[in-house]
């Protein structure tokens, strides 16, 4: 169909299918394109706003996720998903004061200490505002999340940060048996900070572990 014509309905479907495929920028750009093409009485123009405010993060242009999450929220349609993606993406582009209140709005009552710090870990912060969310966890789900966050690739100053709440798990687990777990990641997060000494010194005391 749009070989033939470029119109509204098509591309919508289009950027959804890109999306489920996880070709996250395609389907931004596609969506886009939906916005520009679309009437404002658009039967698809709800959920295209819905989907932008998951995409915008997935794509790495949250300032378009927060366009949509607003326009929902004018028209009181925001759920629990858009709220979450709405405070992830003005984390990302350090508006503390508007994630603060969709937070207090949306989040404060409807999320588990957990959720909420994958959340925040997931958006990229400041080291005090992760140390506030992993306060109220064990230190099991520290180590979870640290684990999940660390099995894909970071950036130096990423992983930096992030050896700020890894470094106390250390003697936090002395003595059992999950402190292997947190050698290994240690490993990681060193290496990707590029620190070449202390990567190598908890590679050995991981392989060493008993």
């Amino acid at each position: 169909m749009l070989s033939r014509r470029i119109e509204a309905e098509p591309l919508f479907y289009r950027g959804v299918a890109l999306q489920q495929l996880d070709k996250y920028e395609d389907a931004f750009h596609v969506l886009n394109l939906y916005f520009g093409m679309a009437k404002g009485d658009d039967e698809h123009l709800i959920e295209a706003h819905r989907q932008m405010c998951s995409l915008s993060l997935e794509a790495g242009y949250p300032t378009k996720g927060i366009f949509s999450a607003r326009w929902l929220e004018e028209r009181s349609l925001v759920g629990a998903a858009e709220a979450k993606a709405y405070y992830q993406a003005l984390l990302m582009v350090g508006d503390s004061v508007g994630a603060a209140r969709v937070f207090e709005q949306y989040l404060k009552d409807t999320i588990e200490p957990y959720a909420y710090a994958q959340m925040v870990l997931l958006s990229g912060n400041s080291i005090e505002k992760l140390e506030e969310v992993f306060a109220p966890l064990s230190y099991q789900q520290q180590l979870s999340l640290l684990q999940s966050v660390a099995s894909d690739t970071l950036a130096q100053e990423r992983a930096t940060l992030l050896l700020s709440l890894a470094i106390p798990l250390e003697q936090a687990f002395e003595g059992s048996e999950a402190l292997a777990l947190v050698y290994r990641l240690l490993e990681t997060l060193y290496g990707y900070a590029d620190v070449r000494v202390q990567q190598r010194k908890y590679s050995t005391l991981a392989q060493n572990f008993r």
